[in-house]
């Protein structure tokens, strides 16, 4: 299969040699550009894979470039199974995905990114996720099955040069596989206990001799629920993920020109993203005072419910709301690559689209209180990046480039309360119709335009050193429109209300008023520009060994509050909130040793980040009701600090060694005006805390994983050569907070995994059997948490999947 030339994203060769630029001269870079195919495929099982990646829009050996870069290619994702980038965490340590909803998908590299519970459309992801070098701007990808990929890398760190949108934290390029000018077809079959079924499948062949080849590939993935829910007596937690992905490629008699034309559509159903109540928060405060007058226990039996033993390792939910989730993604992307007086001419010109069509449950009890709890939102992109690159092998090389995007988010709300509201918020003497069927319904509108110009140059200042800098100027312009109004509240003059005191009246009258204000309409806008950049060095110690360090920028510019006002103690919260700006350095290592059967490579970075962009969440009083309120705003500043380690070894021919693991000690240097947690809320600090020093939400401080696969010749079957395989990984994350607060009720358990597989393949690689399993421990772990300390008066987690095993039929010609 050719390597994709001109590629956006990065490019994985597995299984090639050192490019023949190990001698670190300029001449051999020259020489290194056709090396990597060149070492027979026999050498694999000696030495550990060279690993090719276009981090900087060109093809380099990854250990050559100044940068910490995780790379996971086709046979890392085989190995472990991985089939969407939330599971590749458990490979890349500094990755972190948080979220139990779908939507809501939070992702931080180096525990910088985008804070959990981020509902608010108004604030963008700080890690971008590139698709075949198209940016997707909503971060619900990262829950959708990849499919047919070739490699997926996580650059850790701004990327605010050459991945400038929103790249404070790190970029994940997933790349998939090219149309090929070798007829070829694959698939695979799994089956597994949940009556799990998921098929792939991928054919790809020329067109005659017109210069024309084709690419179509496609999966479908089906499993039954994971907990059990007594009302509807059903599993949920199920899957159902399909997609397909076609492309078109062409390239001219002389190989001057290349044209890749990739379409794709994906779709999710689910009974999926709740969470399960982990334990009640207690009536008194950490000083003695009362926290709330009715607990969880005696709100639900003024309501007339039952609740579940609160256990979540039993794995069941009483939800009386069909909780389901519907997302379709695609679009279509056209890369044109044009080769002139040695240069590179790139444009890569992408639409995508994103429906989210919700039905949730917002209590997440089995008592009908917030029976709908919706934002069904319709997201539109266009992005078009045009650019030049230098010859490789020059003693000066540079890429330069323009950059347009544009994107539309429309949202339509609509929140009710159920039958049990009155009785569950209010008191057992208030009647159902005092609060039920009283919502709220509008529209939310938010357009992006960002435009951007940027310049990277490597110089090889002697055959030992390289000194690249770059740098990136972009203006982006928001525009917002809020518009949210209450519906099918009955007149609080109605008869039904007759026998209540005037009290009760004006209690309910608060509490629809608090929950769902009349009617709140407003525009706001934010707009600016900013210059970001990298600058960095590279030496050569030895033909085996580099060292690097550097200095990066990167910044989220300025965003608007898609969210119901809401008055702080002093004024109103902002509509709006400031660019945040994050200072990176770091220095790093990387080896190849021991005749290339060891890779080692080490970074130690600090992250200094001003202006964080948080979605904070609190306890606002309105009309003498408590009601939860959730604003963006510029928290303070954020410092991450640490170390990383990655690890590829082939000790003994067949034997394959990955290892990897990150301390990052990441802290509020300054958060002043935080949301307390429950128990520290007093009348005295008016529910307003100082966390500066305290961790950042959603950041493990120690994660590490290892994985182990051998191999080795069995001789003849069915008329084949074969060879026997076994392996397994680990992966294990320490403890962090779910709730930006750090309050200790929100606290994720640390955790660890064991998966582990065992396999027949011929020795060419037609045909791969393999039995498999995962979370072989049956952990019970938790994928996120929260605290509701304003209607249900508890904490919840999202579990993680129990056991899971099956096999595997992979065929490829």
């Amino acid at each position: 299969m050719p390597v994709l030339l001109g590629s956006a994203g990065s490019v994985l060769t597995a299984g090639a040699a050192l490019a023949a630029d190990r001698a670190g001269d300029t001449a051999a870079k020259t020489a290194g550009k056709d090396a990597a195919a060149a070492t027979p495929a026999d050498d694999e099982g000696q030495h550990v894979e060279a690993i090719t990646v276009t981090a900087r829009h060109r093809s380099e050996n990854l250990q050559r470039v100044p940068i910490a870069v995780t790379a996971v290619t086709a046979r890392d994702l085989a190995a472990s199974g991985n089939f969407s980038i939330r599971q590749i965490q458990q490979q890349v340590p500094s990755l972190s995905i948080l979220g139990f909803n779908p939507r809501n998908i939070t992702i931080q590299i180096r525990g910088l990114g985008t804070t959990a519970g981020t509902v608010n459309s108004g604030i963008e992801p700080g890690v971008g996720v590139y698709v075949n070098g198209v940016y997707n701007a909503r971060p619900s990808i990262a829950v959708f099955d990849t499919f047919d990929v070739a490699s997926v890398n996580v650059l850790r760190g701004p990327q605010g040069t050459l991945f400038g949108k929103n790249t404070v934290a790190g970029v994940i390029e997933v790349n998939t596989s090219p149309a090929s000018y070798t007829p070829e077809a694959s698939g695979e079959i799994t089956y597994g206990n949940y009556d799990f079924s998921q098929i792939k499948i991928a054919v790809s062949a020329p067109i005659d001799d017109t210069g024309f080849a084709v690419r179509l590939a496609g999966i479908k993935s089906d499993r039954d629920g994971t907990i059990y829910n007594t009302r509807f007596k059903a599993p949920w937690q199920d899957y159902h993920n399909q997609a397909v992905r076609g492309e078109i490629a062409y390239r001219s008699p002389a190989e001057s020109f290349h044209a890749r034309l990739i379409a794709d559509l994906n779709k999710q159903h689910q009974y999926q993203g709740f969470q399960l109540i982990r334990g009640v928060l207690p009536r008194l405060r950490a000083d003695g005072s009362v926290g709330v007058a009715r607990d969880f226990y005696a709100r639900a039996a003024d309501a007339g419910y039952t609740p579940l033993p609160i256990d979540p390792a039993a794995r069941r939910t009483d939800l009386d709301t069909p909780f389901t989730v519907d997302m379709k993604t695609g679009g279509a992307s056209l890369q044109l690559d044009q080769t002139v007086a040695g240069h590179t001419l790139t444009s890569i010109t992408g639409w995508r689209f994103w429906d989210w069509t919700p039905s949730l449950d917002g209590d997440r009890l089995g008592a009908a209180i917030n029976t709908a709890s919706n934002l069904p939102t319709y997201q539109r992109q266009f992005s078009e990046e045009l650019r030049i690159a230098s010859p490789s092998g020059q003693a000066l090389e540079y890429t330069a480039g323009l950059y347009y995007f544009w994107q539309r988010n429309r949202e339509i709300p609509y929140n009710a309360f159920g039958p049990d509201a009155a009785k569950y918020l209010l008191g057992a003497a208030y009647p159902a119709e005092a609060l039920n069927g009283v919502g709220q319904r509008g529209l939310y509108l938010a357009t992006t335009r960002s435009y951007s110009g940027f310049v990277n140059a490597t110089w090889h200042a002697t055959a030992r050193l390289d000194i690249n800098a770059g740098a990136r100027y972009t203006y982006e312009k928001r525009v917002g429109y809020y518009n949210a109004y209450q519906v099918d509240a009955i007149p609080i003059t109605d008869p039904v209300f007759a026998a209540l005191t005037a009290a009760q009246r004006t209690a309910i009258v608060n509490q629809r008023n608090s929950s769902f204000p009349l009617s709140n309409t407003y525009d706001a806008a934010a707009e600016g520009g900013k210059v970001s950049g990298t600058i960095n060095a590279l030496y050569k110690v030895t033909r085996d060994v580099n060292v690097y360090a550097g200095y990066s920028r990167g910044f989220k510019s300025a965003g608007i509050n898609l969210a119901a006002p809401v008055q702080l103690a002093d004024s109103p919260a902002p509509q709006t909130f400031e660019p945040e700006i994050v200072d990176a350095f770091e220095i790093g290592l990387k080896t190849d040793l021991f005749d290339n059967r060891l890779t080692f490579n080490a970074a130690l970075f600090l992250s200094n980040d001003k202006d964080y962009q948080a979605n904070q969440s609190i306890i606002a009083t309105i009309n003498g009701a408590s009601v939860l309120r959730s604003f963006i705003t510029n928290v303070g500043t954020v410092r991450t600090q640490g170390v990383e380690v990655d690890v590829r070894a082939t000790p003994i021919d067949g034997l394959r060694i990955t290892a990897a693991a990150t301390y990052n000690d990441a802290y509020f240097r300054s958060y002043v005006n935080a949301a307390c947690p429950y128990r520290d809320r007093t009348a005295a600090n008016a529910g307003v805390c100082d966390l500066s020093g305290r961790p950042v939400s959603g950041v493990s401080r120690f994660v590490y994983n290892a994985s182990a696969e051998y191999g080795f010749a069995t001789g003849k079957a069915w008329g084949f050569d074969t060879e026997t395989y076994f392996g397994g990984d680990y992966s294990h994350r320490s403890s962090a907070y779910g709730a930006l607060n750090d309050d200790p009720y929100s606290l994720i358990p640390a955790y660890g995994l064991v998966n582990a597989y065992i396999g027949i393949r011929d020795a060419n690689g037609v045909w791969d059997l393999k039995l498999w399993g995962r979370n072989l421990a049956d952990t019970l772990y938790y994928t996120n948490a929260s605290v509701d300390q304003a209607t249900t008066y508890s904490y919840a987690g999202a579990v993680g999947d129990p056991r899971f095993y099956g096999a595997t039929l992979r065929l490829q010609f």
